[in-house]
């Protein structure tokens, strides 16, 4: 599910009216960043409500989706170097759930499964650009600083604390997919 929603541009819960409910979106929340939270009503699940109901509940959600819904914006002047890094390796690596580390001449130090990307940082030097098939965590960002990374991508980027020193861009936002 983590994946899932790293590959979309909104996430919306729509979860049940009852304590469980509750229950599940704090768990949700403890590992993606939601954008919308949205309840059936009180005491109610999801499945009991009618089609209409359903509808109803979704519309605000779903008109304010497709206004933010924009035509992808220009690539800055400072970031076309980091877009042309990105989309020689974008095809190779996307669904891969792997990481690729490249050097300073944009040459592929290595790519290893996202599982094993903290222990690689730790034994890898010279890398400046960190592309991954995810979402970009506070705990890779600190991994990625004490390795002296400048520049890391991915599909999201979840709630950060302390990223100064180290530049996080989305693949949507270098227009690369």
């Amino acid at each position: 599910m983590i994946m899932l929603c790293a590959k979309k541009d909104k996430v919306v819960a729509f979860l049940d009216g009852d304590r469980a409910g509750g229950f599940i979106l704090k768990e949700l929340k403890s590992v993606v960043n939601i954008d919308y939270e949205l309840r059936a009503d009180e005491g109610i699940e999801v499945e009991e409500l009618t089609p209409q109901r359903v509808a109803d509940i979704l519309k605000d959600v779903t008109e304010n989706v497709k206004q933010q819904t924009i035509k992808p914006k220009q690539v800055s002047e400072d970031d076309k170097p980091l877009a042309e890094a990105v989309s020689k390796v974008y095809q190779d690596l996307n669904e891969t759930l792997e990481v690729i580390g490249l050097d300073s001449n944009n040459a592929q130090l290595f790519k290893v499964p996202i599982s094993e990307i903290i222990d690689k940082l730790s034994t890898q030097s010279g890398i400046k650009y960190l592309i991954l098939d995810g979402i970009i965590t506070q705990r890779l960002l600190d991994a990625a600083k004490q390795s002296g990374i400048e520049y890391i991508v991915g599909h999201r980027i979840t709630n950060l604390s302390n990223t100064e020193g180290i530049t996080l861009k989305t693949f949507t936002e270098l227009n690369v997919s």
